[in-house]
């Protein structure tokens, strides 16, 4: 076992060197700028997260100015990345963030909305230096494959001490990253280019993600129902329907939706627009 991980560490360190993806806040401590980019790149490929990164950091260098900002605003700087909820409840951390640093949450930062263990683990290493392993897809899909391993999470947490010794976590968890995105990927792997190879036991279970189809979905025509408003002060619920071509009934029932989760008010009339605050 031991050789193998020393080979692991050895290999991951020297192709890091030379094929590392060169973003601005891999150089940074800063937890804000960390924190960003982490929500920014749920669900969105890095090269893509990385250029609302550069939009959003531009316009809020720190959570106060996030938190000063308009949800209408927020929203439609995030436009065209998809899962709106995020930017919510990105918003709703810059307010809480506007009033407690990242240091008094520490080493808990999940009281922030939307965020879990790999955010809080990331946050952990990127920004605090901590030596713990940012456990997502990349990394699991690698140690998986590389050890041969089902129960990955239990396998991280009991040799993350030995995997990380003498490696520094942020280098480790992004090497990680790019392998998985660049040579270690889910299907069709460059098993033949892998500066793993050699030990590898290839351990190939290629994961079947099924994915709802988007066209015609409700998340696309919320979607759409946001980008109207953004754009708009306020939308009567019978215009806002004949725009979308669909039921002003079927309408109602989305807008519910939107409201449940903080981007919409109704007014009794039916007006519609996007909440304030």
């Amino acid at each position: 076992m031991k050789t193998e991980v020393d080979f692991f560490k050895k290999n991951i360190r020297s192709w890091y060197k030379k094929n590392n993806r060169n973003f601005s806040w891999r150089k940074t401590n800063d937890p804000w700028k960390i924190y960003l980019i982490e929500v920014l790149s749920q669900q969105t490929q890095l090269d893509r997260a990385n250029k609302y990164y550069k939009k959003f950091i531009l316009e809020y260098p720190n959570p106060q100015k996030m938190a000063a900002a308009s949800r209408k605003k927020i929203l439609k700087l995030w436009t065209g990345l998809g899962y709106n909820n995020r930017a919510i409840r990105m918003h709703e951390s810059s307010k809480i963030l506007s009033n407690r640093t990242f240091d008094d949450l520490y080493p808990n930062f999940m009281e922030l909305p939307g965020v879990g263990e790999y955010t809080n683990s990331a946050l952990l290493s990127f920004a605090y230096g901590e030596k713990v392993i940012t456990v997502d897809t990349n990394v699991k899909r690698i140690l998986e494959r590389y050890f041969k391993k089902d129960n990955i999470n239990e396998f991280i947490e009991r040799n993350q001490k030995d995997l990380l010794s003498y490696f520094n976590s942020r280098d480790f968890n992004q090497a990680l990253m790019d392998l998985g995105s660049k040579i270690c990927t889910n299907r069709n792997p460059k098993c033949d280019i892998c500066p793993l190879e050699k030990k590898c036991m290839k351990y190939i279970n290629e994961e079947i993600i099924k994915k709802e189809p988007f066209k015609n979905s409700n998340r696309q025509k919320r979607g759409q129902i946001i980008r109207i408003l953004i754009n708009t002060k306020k939308v009567h619920s019978s215009e806002l329907a004949e725009q979308l071509n669909i039921k002003e009934n079927t309408l109602i029932k989305l807008i519910r939706g939107l409201e449940r989760d903080g981007f919409l008010n109704i007014s009794k009339n039916k007006y519609i627009e996007i909440k304030s605050n």
